[in-house]
């Protein structure tokens, strides 16, 4: 009878520590799909902006200025196109995301998983921007652009960072 309180005792023991641990894996991996999410836009944007995308919805009077990300917070990432009436000038391409106007800028929207939530971006967002021909990178921050990425739950973090050269690095 004692053997049988033993061994189910330890059974019980080795169970929970394995639920435990599966739940903190759980975590990382949305944590890190999260950031692959993030990545695989900025990369988008990138390659966006290389092969100078013009979408044939948006009428002829205006121009593809620069492709990029909007990130906002607590989770929205939004992938944009900055679009200029007529050409790429200052006076008309203002090199950041604007939200609400005609013909709309925005060209996909994700959330991250509602266990996950972005830190330290600056008040209104944070815009980062690939400007053709040259893939030119801008930001309406500081260079090198940092992107947190912290769990709500557990403490866990993934951040990735952007070089002025539009280098993407991940840690």
């Amino acid at each position: 009878m004692f053997e049988m309180v033993v061994v189910v005792g330890i059974t019980v023991l080795l169970s929970a520590i394995t639920l435990t641990y599966n739940r903190s894996s759980e975590r990382q991996l949305i944590l890190f799909k999260d950031q692959a999410v993030v990545v695989g836009l900025l990369n988008r944007a990138k390659s966006l902006a290389i092969q100078k995308y013009q979408n044939p919805a948006i009428t002829a009077d205006y121009v593809f200025c620069a492709f990029g990300l909007h990130l906002e917070a607590p989770r929205d990432v939004i992938l944009f196109a900055d679009l200029g009436e007529g050409s790429c000038d200052p006076t008309n391409a203002n090199y950041r995301y604007d939200a609400g106007v005609v013909p709309p800028e925005a060209l996909e929207t994700k959330s991250l998983d509602v266990r996950n939530e972005f830190s330290g971006l600056p008040e209104g967002g944070l815009d980062i921007l690939f400007i053709a021909p040259e893939l030119t990178a801008t930001t309406s921050a500081d260079f090198p652009v940092g992107i947190t990425i912290n769990s709500t739950v557990g403490g866990l973090s993934a951040a990735t960072t952007i070089s002025a050269a539009g280098q993407i690095i991940t840690e």
